[in-house]
């Protein structure tokens, strides 16, 4: 059979995005793919402008990438683009995989199973010859996503010269107590039935805000991100609770680490307009509480009116987060970083 010569083929996002579908190893199944999306905006002239780093993004849970705007944001503060669609989600999900049925998207047991992921990732960008001689890699995670960057940034000294993270979901709801007192009780179910699904899926009042299918204005295919969430499986939430608990140890990451949230969070089980303008998925409080634990160089930015994915706020309101983003990006430029 006859290889394509250009593997990369045209993103559901439009011109200047294609996708990249690549295998991974035999501990991704039954989700075996991973799908890197990139982002090549062109100059006037037609010919591909030369960046001074990459960002690579990860989604959150029950997500995928589709923020076209924030991949244009990122090429004008001059970088390469590329998000993750990690194994169990997003364009993975293909309709064969689907109609198949073999296991929970979005189950792990542990986040540091999409390492084989980010490494498959990173591989694409250093094929296309970036970051470059000189350049800047920088991670960027929106909530379970952020605190998978954040571990693997842990775990992977000296690679990044930054990391940015949206609304990190690095702290339990309410306060630590409730993560230390599930956590006994999690790892013992996590070790038993750790894919056994609890079939009590989260409606959110989150999708309402944010689809256009719904009162937002942002184009999601339901597919790969159901308005009811996937499945909760003991071991995925175990593997957050553990993850969190080693953030608030201390990771001590040595670069520079961007955290934007909403400015307040609104948790509650009936709609409310205050909704609107609100984090209603994570305790953005503890979130700014457990920045610190991140590492010495921590900037924290809050943002009135925003919602939980910062960068699918309201207009005024992502422009603002947009600007500081692209602030911190070209600082990383400059020596001595942010």
């Amino acid at each position: 059979m006859s290889v394509p010569s250009d593997p990369w083929v045209p993103d559901v996002l439009g011109p200047g995005f294609r996708a990249r579908t690549v295998p991974l190893g035999p501990g991704s199944a039954p989700h075996a793919t991973a799908t890197v999306v990139r982002y090549r905006p062109e100059d006037r002239r037609g010919a591909p402008r030369t960046p001074c780093g990459a960002v690579l993004y990860l989604h959150g849970w029950s997500d995928y990438f589709f923020n076209a705007e924030l991949a244009r944001t990122c090429a004008a503060a001059g970088y390469g683009f590329y998000a993750l669609d990690l194994h169990g989600y997003g364009r993975n999900l293909t309709d064969e995989v689907l109609a198949d049925g073999a296991g929970s998207p979005g189950h792990t047991t542990d986040l540091a199973d999409y390492d084989d992921d980010i490494a498959a990732a990173l591989a694409l960008v250093a094929e296309d010859g970036l970051p470059g001689r000189g350049g800047r890699l920088v991670l960027m995670g929106h909530s379970t996503g952020g605190l998978t960057a954040a571990l693997w940034a842990a775990r992977h000294p000296g690679r990044l010269a930054g990391l940015a993270l949206n609304a990190p979901w690095i702290g339990s709801h309410g306060s630590d107590a409730v993560g230390a007192a599930l956590r006994p009780f999690l790892a013992r179910l996590a070790r038993r039935r750790p894919e056994r699904a609890v079939r009590v899926r989260l409606r959110s009042h989150y999708y309402r805000v944010i689809s256009e299918r719904a009162e937002g204005e942002w184009p999601i295919d339901p597919r790969w991100r159901p308005e009811t969430s996937f499945d909760i499986t003991p071991g995925w939430l175990n593997a957050v609770l553990q993850a969190q608990r080693e953030v608030s140890e201390g990771l001590n990451l040595q670069v520079p680490v961007l955290v934007q949230t909403s400015a307040r969070s609104c948790l509650r089980p009936w709609w409310s307009e205050r909704m609107r303008s609100a984090d209603t998925v994570l305790d953005v409080r503890q979130i700014r509480r457990h920045a610190p634990d991140l590492g010495p160089d921590v900037t924290v930015r809050s943002y009135e009116g925003a919602v939980h994915d910062v960068h699918l706020s309201r207009g005024p309101v992502r422009r603002a987060a947009q600007r500081d983003l692209v602030t911190w990006l070209r600082g990383l430029e400059r020596p001595g970083g942010s």
